[in-house]
């Protein structure tokens, strides 16, 4: 009997299948499938931005920072159409913010710290001298004051404060004269880079250590160095106007009343000390019903804008005149906060908008003082790692590398420039460059011409 072909494959498939049913052993098994998940789901939606990708138009190395350090380094900086950016060599060099055609550089072993101001650099050099160039590179004076781990340099008036934890160094801009040094004691203060000089009166802040850790606020005479005055639990002042020094005072563990909150302003005269008044800002905190007490931040600290201070309430954002102050006033405008957990207040004010950032993501988030409306900006793919706004534009670094520009009243994005680093540094602008300090290297972009 001839089998034809049909029935000669059926045979065949039959035959594969006792194999593939029994095992070496001849133990019979039901089949074999793909292992399964316990628990498989799919996640919120991919929030990927749209936006034409920009490439650099020219790019340059700076110098490497030592881990810690960033915060209070500086590696470059835009003025005036050029970027002076210090090199791994550590010199500066002046580069047309344009084009990155080199124009000048200058110096060895300077250190990552230095400012421009009304056409003169100041810097530091890596063996605590400051010095001083010319917008053109040209030295103008160097001098010794052996701050070799300075953290700031600030020009006011005539006079360069550098900082450099509890020291402060005082030197003439024209001539680099060192006018006076001092220190305060380094068991149990830490300087900040907050200083303000007023009538001759030059104020610094200070972290002062202790059961808890409060703010020192520090007179000087401008002039000579010497102590006049200083107060614990002072923050840096609000506002300094006729001769009166306005400054926050802080209450924790003195009145952590978990119901009726208050922030309290104490006056000082600038140039004795001597206490003048005092102003107390109050609310009710309804809204703590889990026995937690919240201080600081969206839940109890304030600032000054102009002349409206705003105090931070918890559930409620409150605003008064500052300067016609009057006790247990209303607040002259309220508005509600919508916070949750992780969002912390910016204290600025920009575009009539109360700018706010969530911790865990960076993203920034708004209260339109108009109407109260609460902006939400879910701004990239990843966490936001450095957010900058300049004019209507607000630039952001993510943790993957990528940077986007979007608009900052409709938040559309603009566009992308992938950098291929999750590090960012302030991001930079002259004219029409934008600079973005990202991965020890500075990535020029021309921006369109509606951004200038």
């Amino acid at each position: 009997m001839m089998i034809n072909s049909l029935q000669f494959k059926m045979k065949l498939l039959l035959a594969a299948a006792v194999v593939i049913v029994t095992l070496e052993g001849g133990v019979p098994v039901s089949g074999v499938s793909a292992e399964k998940a316990v628990l498989s789901k799919g996640g919120s939606d991919y929030n990927k931005v749209e936006a034409p990708l920009l490439k650099p138009i020219w790019s340059t190395s700076v110098a490497i920072l030592d881990k810690g350090s960033e915060d209070l380094a500086v590696t470059a900086i835009a003025e005036n159409g050029k970027v002076f950016a210090l090199q791994p060599s550590h010199k500066i060099v002046a580069l047309n913010a344009s084009t990155g055609t080199k124009l000048w550089e200058f110096g060895s072993e300077l250190a990552p710290l230095f400012t421009y101001n009304n056409g003169m650099i100041y810097g530091m050099t890596k063996t605590g001298a400051l010095y001083a160039i010319t917008e053109a590179g040209k030295k103008s004076w160097t001098t010794p004051i052996s701050f070799s781990s300075a953290d700031s340099v600030q020009k006011i008036g005539t006079t360069l404060y550098v900082t450099q934890s509890e020291q402060l160094a005082a030197v003439d801009a024209a001539t680099g004269k060192l006018k006076w040094k001092i220190a305060e004691d380094k068991n149990n203060t830490i300087g900040s880079t907050h200083i303000m000089e007023t009538d001759d009166v030059l104020i610094r802040q200070y972290i002062q250590q202790g059961a808890i850790t409060v703010g020192l606020m520090v007179a000087y005479d401008a002039r000579t160095g010497k102590k006049l005055w200083a107060y614990s639990r002072q923050n840096s002042p609000l506002a300094i106007k006729e001769g009166l020094l306005y400054s926050i005072t802080s209450l924790e563990m003195l009145d952590d009343d978990p119901i009726n909150r208050k922030i309290k302003v104490s006056v000082f005269n600038l140039k004795s000390g001597e206490i003048k008044g005092e102003r107390l800002y109050r609310w009710t905190d309804s809204e703590n019903t889990d026995g937690v007490f919240r201080s600081g931040g969206a839940y109890g600290s304030a600032f000054l804008d102009g002349d409206d201070l705003y105090v931070f309430q918890g559930s409620k954002l409150a605003k008064y005149d500052f300067w016609n102050y009057k006790v247990d006033a209303k607040p002259i405008q309220q508005w509600n906060q919508g916070l949750y957990d992780g969002i912390y207040p910016l204290n600025q004010v920009y575009q009539q908008r109360m700018f706010y950032t969530e911790n865990r993501t960076g993203t920034l988030s708004a209260l339109k003082l108009m109407n109260g409306q609460i902006l939400h900006f879910n701004q990239g793919e990843n966490p936001v790692v450095r957010t900058d706004i300049y004019g209507n534009t607000v630039y952001t670094g993510q943790s993957d590398g990528l940077f986007h520009a979007y608009d900052l009243m409709t938040m559309k994005p603009i566009f992308t420039v992938n950098t291929g680093s999750r590090d960012f540094a302030p991001t930079l602008k002259t004219g029409g460059t934008l600079v973005i300090q990202t991965g020890g290297k500075l990535l020029a972009i021309k921006l369109p011409s509606y951004l200038k």
